[in-house]
């Protein structure tokens, strides 16, 4: 086996979780909404600990498909929070993912995977990019469908940082 394909499948599970594409299971849920951005908490069972995270779904500019998921979780309780984007299956990956919030400075994200849900990609939500997202209005994603036509889509920001401070 790979030595790196264990915590790409592990990353590729939590996706599948997180998109809701699980198969159905006894799993209690109580949301909370900000705006927004909606908490999400989970618990399997009665006795095991229950797993949050904050989440939205948008949609494109031009004729409102849901063509996003944005999930941010905390996958140790010692670790950075992560953002977790599942983009839709057909994106021109050599491109990547682009995110810009508001006016500033546009970063380039590889997308690491793409399963049967869509591909994915993730990355640690701190410093700068925490920062400009708790105090911004708006993100803006972008990527290239299979024909390479940039495909633009609007996340807004009102309830990140209420929704991101509860999910602490």
């Amino acid at each position: 086996m790979l030595a790196n394909a264990r915590p790409i499948a592990a990353f590729a599970v939590l996706l599948y979780l997180l998109t809701g594409l699980a198969p159905a299971q006894a799993i209690t849920a109580r949301e909370k909404d900000f705006q927004d951005w909606r908490l999400r908490c989970e618990k399997e069972t009665d006795e095991s600990p229950e797993r949050c995270f904050i989440m939205q779904i948008a949609k494109t500019l031009k004729d409102k498909r849901d063509v996003l998921r944005v999930g941010v979780r905390y996958p140790e309780p010692d670790q950075p929070a992560m953002v977790f984007l599942t983009l839709p299956l057909g994106v021109y990956l050599p491109t990547g993912l682009l995110l810009q919030i508001d006016d500033g400075e546009t970063l380039r994200i590889p997308v690491e995977i793409c399963l049967p849900n869509g591909c994915h990609t993730r990355m640690a939500l701190e410093g700068e990019l925490l920062k400009n997202l708790k105090s911004g209005r708006q993100a803006k994603l972008a990527f290239h469908d299979s024909q390479q036509k940039e495909i633009s889509v609007p996340v807004s920001l009102a309830g990140f940082t209420a929704a991101f401070a509860a999910l602490k």
